[in-house]
Formats: C-alpha cells, sequence, structure tokens
C-alpha cells in the first residue's frame, strides 16, 4: 500500500519504499553531501519510529556538513524584478515526505502558490493501518503517522 499510495517521509520509509526527494530526483545542497536513507519493512508503529530516530541522526550528520562548507560573504543578495509573469515547480523533502510546491511570479509579487503536503497521500494510509485494529490503537497509529489536518503546516 506504501507504493500503491506513493508514501514517503517515514511513512513510507518505515514501509520498505527509500525514496527520498534530496537524491531523487535531488537538488544543491543535498546533491553533494553524504547522507544515508533510513529504511525498516515492518510497516508499523515501531519502525516509523526508529525510521524518525535515525533521521534525527542523519540530520545532524547534515547540518555538520552545511556548516563545514557555508561559503564567505554576505547572505542576502537584492532580487531583481522582471517584467514578465513566470512560474515553476519544484519538490523538496519535508519530514513527512516529498513537499510539491508550484509556484507563479508576477515580477516581484507571488500571485499563486500551492503547496501539496504528503499527508494527501499518507491519510489513506492509517485508514489501511487501523482497519481491523481495536478503538485503543488508533491514537498510537494516528499519531505515529502525525498527518497534517489542514495540510497548510508545510
Amino acid at each position: 500500500m506504501a507504493r500503491q499510495f506513493g508514501a514517503g517521509g517515514y511513512i513510507g520509509r518505515a514501509s520498505g519504499r527509500a525514496f527520498d526527494a534530496r537524491k531523487t530526483p535531488g537538488y544543491p545542497p543535498y546533491d553533494a553531501m553524504e547522507f544515508e536513507i533510513p529504511v525498516m519493512t515492518g510497516g508499523d508503529v515501531n519502525s516509523r519510529v526508529w525510521v524518525r530516530i535515525h533521521e534525527v541522526e542523519e540530520s545532524m550528520r547534515l547540518i555538520e556538513q552545511i556548516l563545514k562548507r557555508l561559503p564567505e560573504g554576505p547572505i542576502l543578495q537584492p532580487l531583481h524584478a522582471r517584467a514578465e509573469m513566470r512560474e515553476g515547480l519544484g519538490i523538496v523533502e519535508g519530514f513527512r515526505g516529498d513537499v510539491l510546491v508550484w509556484i507563479r511570479l508576477d515580477r516581484d509579487r507571488v500571485s499563486r502558490c500551492h503547496l501539496r503536503d504528503p499527508s494527501w497521500f499518507q491519510w489513506p494510509l492509517l485508514e489501511t493501518v487501523i482497519e481491523g485494529n481495536i478503538v485503543a490503537d488508533f491514537p498510537l497509529c494516528n499519531k505515529s503517522f502525525n498527518c497534517s489536518y489542514s495540510g497548510h503546516d508545510v
């Protein structure tokens, strides 16, 4: 089911799916860094917890690498507005999984923007996980998924 719904983040990785947008398709600065994608195959609460613990360890490795590679010079550069309207699409790895971002710029202003939270693909999986379980298991399963109720807190 994790593969069928394209689950990313720790939910997908706890079910054997090794997708991470920082590696595939990849984007700077992660494309030049060394880090592991923790994967487990149990697909249960325990696997989700352990994947998250291992991801914290990998995040610490990434922070160390980023701090060592900080360039000299200013950290803020002015952007010059363009006359034409432009739009783009991108994907980034959030803690729940891959976040799809579409944005339209009109000169120097954001005229439209849409963020697709990974929870959209994970809610149906939560339903699958709790099916047939006792009511007392629901809070544990629900919190181990930690889906966004609104989809706006990316």
